[in-house]
């Protein structure tokens, strides 16, 4: 079995690393780039998190971005 190949953004940002996410469809994958982003977290709530994003069939940096986002639209602005 041959790897797969993904087409590489011409355009690509320095500082950002390519991220595959899965579509719906596991055979048609969709190209990102995000720039790295590290962190610490509680160990069981990490683990509920994983457990929730496998639930839903989405990567855990996409469960993520989703919850960041949504805290970032309830904060108050300033």
């Amino acid at each position: 079995m041959s790897p797969k190949k993904f087409d590489v953004a011409q355009d690509d940002e320095p500082g950002t690393v390519p991220v595959v996410r899965s579509s719906t469809r596991k055979t048609d994958p969709v190209r990102r780039r995000r720039p790295h982003f590290g962190s610490y977290m509680d160990a069981d709530l990490q683990r509920e998190f994983k457990i929730a994003c496998i639930a839903d069939g989405i990567e855990m940096q996409d469960g993520l971005e989703q919850a960041v986002r949504l805290w970032l639209s309830k904060r108050p602005t300033t």
